[in-house]
């Protein structure tokens, strides 16, 4: 990997001059013609001769990397070689432009990149805009980014669309819940909370106007930060600066940023002029660089879908379309192709709202349900291929972890970390049996959450009728919540959650609730209020 100083000069000193380097349009990391094998690699600019081509491959890249096709929208053209003539000086390397028009990619070239090794770029005292999902809230925000003494921090949540329906409620009201909830709940009080979405080019100007003259962007992989900067570019003018702190060409059509739904698709730190404004742009940082990869567990046509969230559609926001869900004594089941496996206590019935893509599908059992799954893999042509989207080596219930759910009462959210939520909701009488499972392959983590935009609109509700006398957001109860991972065989799920529960707020006494009562008399009756019983998520 290359130092810090040579990443963000792109120059190094040869003899008693300065070499300038290339980088990549779309991800940023320094070019380089001599070995395919190397990050960074790319084909030299130059008159093509298409009978001395090896691959049909290499004349696309071609065409795709240096831009040629944005030169023939604008200018006739008579030959490949007029094409080449008129291209624009944007390079971008082999690696960003197989993934870009091909989706040719391997999880090799698309490395993780540690959070020191993201702060590497931050000068100490820097303006951060921290960057996380709102979807998939809790997870992505990092509370250390937030408290660090050595940054100006601010928090930006992207993705806005996938959680309200419209822009009002976005503009109103998730701001003013977040800001209380940071202050209530992680004692970090703030008023520098913005929600967007620049897909829908909600709240953008918002965002612009609580930047910084010049502000770093940092957050987890894939939440969005390039998505962002090119939806500032699409409503203020701007270009790319180079390595000299010089602005670029400016930009007609704000897509300036590489965006790709891969993850760390940016490798370096790219400055962008917003108006008078610099936003730098940084690689997103995978806080655990030992956690399960993805690829490893689901099906690459799957996992795509998951990830284009700009083809996320509003309307499963506004229309709700539920499952139902009966839960038996044998552990009947529902599935979204493997990736998990929701088990309901007996006699429940109950309500899935699923805002991830991909088939479901219902099993008397998660045994079962992996059976079949592993038939799949065998025989192409079994009538539920379509619903599996896992991969082989996951067709086995030794490949999963058996979560318990912490009890709750009416709904709540089901959150997988970099995949989406679900929502789970109990109908018809309240009567507690045992919590609810959910098995998950080994390597995803969940945790649980209530309503988010429901807690948004009774929050904001609350607030405006008491002309903010009382929070946004709930003050008394824990809103989010780990799950609680149990041996397949864990005959008294409840009993062994309390004592892990013990052992996790055993550092943290004053989030322990109901610690010093039998959890039975607590679930046996409906509560007002939640109860949320061992309710814990450690930030």
């Amino acid at each position: 990997m290359l130092s810090a100083r040579t990443r963000l000069g792109s120059f190094r000193v040869v003899g008693t001059c300065f070499r300038r380097f290339i980088n990549c349009n779309a991800c940023g990391i320094v070019l380089q013609d001599k070995d395919p094998a190397r990050a960074g690699f790319y084909i030299k600019p130059k008159r093509p001769i298409v009978n001395r081509l090896a691959k049909l491959e290499d004349v696309k890249y071609l065409l795709f990397s240096q831009e040629l096709q944005k030169a023939k929208d604008s200018v006739p053209v008579g030959s490949l070689d007029e094409l080449r003539k008129s291209k624009s000086h944007s390079l971008s390397c082999k690696r960003c432009n197989d993934a870009l028009h091909s989706n040719r990619y391997t999880k090799e070239g698309f490395a993780r990149f540690s959070f020191d090794q993201v702060l590497e770029f931050v000068p100490r005292n820097s303006n951060v805009v921290h960057v996380a999902s709102l979807p998939e809230f809790p997870f992505h925000l990092v509370k250390k980014v937030l408290q660090d003494a050595n940054f100006k921090s601010s928090l930006v949540l992207t993705k806005g669309d996938q959680l309200v329906k419209d822009k009002a409620t976005l503009q109103r009201k998730v701001d003013l819940f977040f800001r209380d909830f940071l202050k209530y709940h992680l004692r970090i009080p703030t008023n520098k909370v913005i929600a967007t979405s620049a897909i829908r080019k909600w709240n953008i100007p918002t965002v612009y106007a609580n930047l910084s003259s010049s502000s770093y962007l940092l957050g987890n992989a894939n939440v969005g930060k390039s998505t962002l900067i090119n939806g500032l570019l699409q409503k203020f003018p701007g270009s790319k600066m180079d390595g000299e702190g010089l602005a670029s060409t400016p930009t007609e059509t704000g897509q300036l940023a590489g965006v790709l739904h891969i993850p760390n698709m940016t490798r370096n730190l790219q400055a962008f002029k917003v108006a008078d404004k610099v936003i730098n742009d940084l690689p997103g940082f995978t806080t655990d660089l030992n956690e399960v990869d993805l690829e490893d567990i689901i099906e690459r046509e799957w996992l795509d879908k998951i990830r284009k969230t700009d083809q996320f559609k509003v309307r499963k926001l506004k229309k709700k379309t539920y499952i139902s869900l009966r839960g038996t004594e044998n552990g009947g089941c529902l599935t979204l192709g493997g990736i998990f496996f929701l088990v309901p206590p007996p006699e429940t019935i109950n309500q899935v709202v699923k805002y991830i893509p991909g088939a479901v599908h219902q099993f008397a059992n998660v045994a079962k349900g992996l059976e079949v799954f592993k038939l799949c893999k065998e025989s192409p042509d079994h009538a539920l291929a379509k619903s599996c989207g896992i991969k082989p080596n996951v067709c086995s219930i030794d490949a999963y972890a058996r979560h318990i759910i912490p009890p709750f009462q009416g709904s709540i959210e089901i959150v997988f970390k970099d995949i989406g939520y679900v929502l789970l909701r109990s109908t018809g009488k309240y009567n507690f049996t045992k919590p609810y499972e959910i098995w998950v392959p080994k390597g995803i983590d969940v945790c649980v959450r209530e309503p988010l935009s429901s807690l948004i609109e009774e929050g904001y509700e609350n607030s405006v009728e008491s002309r903010g006398k009382k929070p946004a957001c709930p003050r008394s109860r824990p809103l989010v919540s780990s799950t609680y991972i149990v041996p397949q065989d864990e005959t008294n799920p409840l009993e062994r959650m309390k004592l892990m529960y013990l052992q996790r707020t055993e550092r943290d006494l004053s989030s322990r609730r109901h610690h010093n009562v039998n959890p039975w008399d607590v679930v046996k009756t409906l509560h007002d209020e939640p109860p949320n019983l061992y309710w814990h998520y450690k930030w």
